[in-house]
């Protein structure tokens, strides 16, 4: 493949290194999304090594993710086949009363045992239990029937935008520990990004792409997009590049072109704004981004066919121009047509 995304397996461990100093209990690394992009099969393994727990969000993830490990997987979306989990050894999130029957009743009927996460909506308002009243129902219903939660959540919506608000999540989701029976032993956990650095203790901290080098001071993006010029074309003055006449030459000059487009997760909505690395010089996109390619101006960069292509060190600079997060441009790498390749 001319396209490849490399993952550096040094700068993932210092990452872990970095994050595990610093986080007060232990990490629930967030695997979802094909490792937010970066691609599971490749991520997983290298995880593994140092992390107990990771997350997921349906099934489908966590069955491919039992393929490569034996720790906590815990699905925090709806399932389809709660029986297949509970074969797998695969934990679940479950978000109400009738919710928790069901899976009561099904671990009795086939004789299995359910890892239920019970989360809390303390103001994310997008899972989870509301009232105190239907919570205290919850407990005494497992008790009832010899059950225990594995683990108690919540998830913080404003960590780092609204003191306040995170405030009233850490009370409510506070007042829900208190009642939970000692003896069950079960896990507390948090999530929403940078919960380590707000004084929220927990036993387990869900992280995601704090790992894959974003977000947080001292650790650095795993993930390089490289690619390859496979034709070089010379562009007189006055003539067009790309679709729809994208872009009109106002001198002679040439234009390279990348075999990477909007259908690898390079959005159309950057023609024309979008620099990338030849050779160690900026190459400015121009026309615009094709469905399997796009055309870069490189008039005054000595190059030829076959030349490395630098188009990703750091999801940063496309968030920017797309105006929105480095997790959107992650996870659209989940179209990229190339190989993830592992080095260092």
């Amino acid at each position: 493949m001319f396209s490849k995304i490399f993952l550096s397996k040094e700068k993932l461990n210092k990452n872990i290194k970095f994050m595990k100093k610093i986080t007060p209990g232990k990490i629930c690394a967030m695997i979802k999304a094909n490792a937010y992009g970066h691609g599971l099969r490749e991520i997983l393994p290298l995880l593994a090594c140092e992390i107990d727990y990771f997350g997921v969000s349906n099934e489908e993830e966590a069955l491919l993710a039992r393929e490569i490990t034996d720790k906590t997987i815990i699905v925090f979306g709806m399932c389809d086949d709660y029986k297949l989990c509970m074969e797998r050894e695969i934990s679940f999130a479950v978000f109400s009363l009738e919710h928790v029957k069901q899976i009561v009743k099904l671990a009795k009927k086939t004789h299995l045992y359910p890892k239920m996460h019970l989360c809390v909506n303390s103001g994310m308002n997008r899972y989870g239990l509301q009232t105190m009243r239907e919570y205290l129902k919850i407990i005494e219903y497992l008790k009832t029937n010899n059950i225990t939660l594995e683990g108690l959540y919540t998830h913080f919506s404003s960590l780092t935008t609204d003191r306040n608000y995170t405030k009233k999540q850490r009370e409510i989701f506070a007042t829900y520990i208190n009642k939970l029976p000692k003896y069950w032993n079960t896990i507390i956990h948090i999530g929403g990004g940078k919960a380590i650095f707000e004084d929220l203790r927990a036993d387990v901290y869900r992280m995601g792409i704090e790992l894959y080098g974003y977000e947080v001071e001292g650790v650095e993006p795993i993930l390089t997009v490289e690619s390859q010029i496979v034709s070089l074309q010379n562009v007189n003055k006055g003539e067009h590049v790309g679709y729809l006449c994208g872009f009109s030459a106002c001198k002679d000059m040439v234009v390279a072109t990348i075999p990477l487009g909007y259908a690898d997760g390079f959005p159309r909505q950057i023609s024309n704004q979008y620099y990338v690395f030849i050779n160690g010089k900026k190459a400015r996109s121009c026309g615009n981004i094709c469905m399997d390619t796009f055309m870069v101006d490189v008039s005054d960069i000595h190059c030829q066919l076959g030349d490395k292509v630098c188009l990703m060190q750091d999801a940063h600079q496309l968030a920017k121009l797309i105006n929105s997060t480095e997790y959107e441009v992650l996870t659209n790498l989940n179209k990229f047509r190339g190989d993830r390749i592992v080095v260092d």
